[in-house]
């Protein structure tokens, strides 16, 4: 955990994974004691527990006992085809394999905190199944994946042309997320809707049997050090798990893929010198407004208004002119991955 000045304001900036799953999912057998032990050994500050359509894994010792990082149990969610995947924090209800249009609706009513899980699940191969989000008329949630680890790594194998490569060498076949996940996105905050982008790992630990033995890849320890979602709370407020999940839900946070470096130091956000404003928060349009920015090491910086590309330049810091109205985001990347992106900042 550290401390940052951003302008004029002081945050906290918490590292942590989303999405994570375990022994209580039908999908997976990793006792959660082992989750939080590949979770210390990455210097988590948090993790959300996404465990299908169950909140037992709030029971469990392990969690009860957890004195350093926070845990966030929630659950995930589905329709009766197995798709329209959703995190589901804050409630006590459990409504899953019905209509989409039901639960969305449900947890909206309870007060819940949401996101669409994959929205956009592509494959290259009919061998394994998409879980996709099958209707984008129906948003009434908080906020979405626009990253998710798992599912972009099975979307680009071909088992017989690169299987064995994908699970020798994770990192270098998830070179970014999908486009269309970045463009569904944008619709949604075009159309005035505010809906806050995560990144996660779906983390699962697979295997495979080869010549009798079991193979794992993809374990908690690893995913913990790939793309997470960096959170920034105000020094003014508590930090606990409410804090945690409204930075998430307001959008006050950056999406990082740690496997291409630490950001550590890193910040962005708009400013006249006189109001500022960070990642999920609003700003009036003004003159000499810019998006600053500063990083631990020289990347590509682009720069995004409503979805659509505005400048680009390779720096280390450095600030772009804001000359109208709009959502205005950072997409960062080095050798041609994508390394960090931010949530949108509003200037009204």
């Amino acid at each position: 955990m550290k401390q940052k000045s951003i302008f004029k304001k002081k945050y906290f900036e918490l590292t942590g994974c989303v999405h994570v799953h375990t022994k209580y999912s039908y999908d997976c057998k990793i006792p959660v004691s082992k989750v939080l032990k590949a979770a210390h050994k990455n210097g988590l500050d948090y993790l959300t527990i996404n465990d299908h359509s169950t909140y037992d894994t709030r029971k469990d010792v392990a969690i009860k006992n957890e004195k350093d990082i926070f845990v966030i149990v929630g659950t995930e969610v589905n329709d009766q085809d197995k798709n329209n995947h959703y995190l589901v924090f804050n409630s006590e209800k459990m409504i899953t394999k019905c209509d989409a249009k039901k639960y969305i609706k449900e947890y909206k009513e309870d007060g819940a905190i949401c996101f669409a899980a994959h929205p956009i699940d592509n494959r290259k191969t009919t061998k394994f199944r998409s879980y996709i989000w099958t209707d984008k008329t129906i948003n009434d949630f908080d906020g979405m994946e626009i990253w998710n680890f798992l599912s972009s790594w099975i979307g680009n194998i071909v088992p017989k042309l690169n299987g064995i490569f994908f699970v020798l060498f994770p990192t270098f076949c998830v070179k970014k997320p999908f486009q269309e996940s970045l463009e569904f996105w944008d619709e949604l905050n075009n159309d005035g809707n505010k809906k806050s982008a995560i990144g996660s790992v779906d983390a699962h630990s697979e295997k495979i049997r080869k010549f009798g033995i079991n193979f794992k890849f993809l374990t908690h320890k690893y995913l913990f050090g790939t793309v997470r979602t960096n959170v920034l709370i105000n020094l003014e407020s508590k930090l606990n798990n409410k804090t945690i999940l409204m930075a998430l839900k307001n959008g006050n946070s950056y999406i990082v893929n740690y496997k291409l470096g630490n950001p550590h130091n890193f910040f962005g956000g708009i400013s006249n010198q006189n109001e500022n404003a960070i990642f999920g928060e609003e700003i009036k349009f003004s003159d000499n407004l810019y998006f600053y920015f500063r990083l631990p090491k020289i990347a590509r910086v682009k720069i995004f208004r409503n979805g659509k590309k505005m400048a680009s330049r390779l720096d280390e810091k450095g600030k772009f002119k804001i000359e109208k109205k709009g959502n205005y985001r950072l997409e960062i990347s080095r050798f041609g991955y994508s390394w960090i992106f931010t949530n949108n900042i509003y200037v009204v």
